[in-house]
């Protein structure tokens, strides 16, 4: 009897053990929903009111459900805090960037991973990418919604979770979409280049990033951002932190044509505004060229050229003249670190 009784102690015990054992972060709830709305490109969303925003007026409206959830985008890493983001984004249509341009390059993984479909937004019709994968801390889940009010502006919302969080917040996610009211131009004339958002400029701190052929050391508070790609480019990553939109570091990734680099450069120079002439250079070892070139008033820029395994890549590196101090040398660190395999 005494044994049975022992027995049972240890199994109740081992339960208690159990139950108290630390399971981890929880998921931020979501105790309230506001309403952002747009005074520059009049589009207006509703958002989780406890969670973190990030905000460039007329072009980007984002809510991360932590801070540690922010990190975690960055590399879209396998393992993290449990949470979620929103992330609207308007980006202007003309006759060479339409509203299918815009939805192709907002897909960052595999075509095979996309399911999509028609939806009707704000009165209009777009359309809904809808994207799922298992990592180790459980089901990710994407809705990507794109759609256009007047020809002039798109306007991107993207919502993802990590770690089953899309049963936890899928009412709200509901409300949220239905809310969505879509950019349009503004009749004033806004200079996006100049807009200076408050937050931090890029880290010094370098965290490995990786893409076909490579790896490089990228501001470890940048973002894998989606801020287009040229026709002819295979593939792209574009690295762009909070403070401005117009400092950022992208990588593309073409066929070469078998040419000879200096050709290649000589060639795509005249495509570069205001380029001076190539410098030979070197990258992990290889022969490679950068021209400096400005592809905007107040801001100025560097390509750098180089072919491996056949195929061209390109790193552009954009900088705000008036924070050169802040943006040029950490990202010629960055540059300097890539690595090619």
């Amino acid at each position: 009897m005494k044994i049975k009784f022992s027995i049972f102690l240890i199994i109740f015990f081992l339960i208690i053990a159990l139950l108290s054992c630390d399971r981890g972060p929880k998921p931020v709830e979501i105790t309230s929903l506001e309403t952002y709305n747009d005074n520059i490109t009049n589009f207006s969303l509703k958002y989780p009111s406890n969670w973190i925003k990030t905000i460039v007026p007329g072009a980007r409206f984002a809510v991360f459900s932590h801070e540690s959830v922010k990190s975690r985008f960055n590399k879209y890493d396998s393992k993290g805090f449990p949470g979620a983001k929103i992330d609207l984004v308007v980006t202007p249509i003309d006759s060479v960037i339409t509203i299918d341009t815009v939805i192709a390059k907002s897909k960052i993984f595999g075509p095979e991973f996309y399911d999509e479909a028609n939806i009707t937004v704000d009165g209009v019709q777009g359309k809904k990418l809808v994207y799922s994968f298992e990592l180790d801390g459980g089901m990710f889940n994407g809705i990507i919604i794109a759609a256009t009010k007047d020809n002039k502006r798109a306007t991107t919302l993207t919502i993802e979770c990590f770690d089953n969080t899309y049963e936890t917040y899928k009412s709200q996610i509901d409300e949220i979409i239905s809310s969505l009211k879509l950019a349009t131009a503004s009749e004033k004339r806004v200079d996006t280049v100049t807009k200076i958002v408050e937050a931090e400029p890029p880290s010094q701190n370098l965290d490995t990033r990786e893409g076909d052929g490579f790896t490089i050391g990228i501001p470890d508070n940048f973002g894998l951002e989606n801020i287009g790609k040229s026709a002819s480019a295979l593939k792209s990553w574009s690295f762009l932190g909070k403070r401005r939109g117009d400092s950022y570091i992208k990588i593309e990734m073409f066929d070469s044509k078998n040419k000879e680099l200096k050709a290649i450069v000589d060639e795509l120079k005249s495509t570069l505004p205001g380029a001076a002439s190539p410098t030979k250079t070197t990258l992990d070892g290889k022969e490679a060229y950068f021209i400096n070139y400005k592809p905007a008033g107040k801001v100025s820029g560097r390509a750098y050229f180089i072919v491996h395994n056949k195929h061209l890549y390109r790193i552009t590196l954009n900088w705000f003249i008036d924070e050169a101090k802040d943006y040029l040398p950490v990202f010629e660190k960055s540059v300097a670190s890539i690595k090619f395999k």
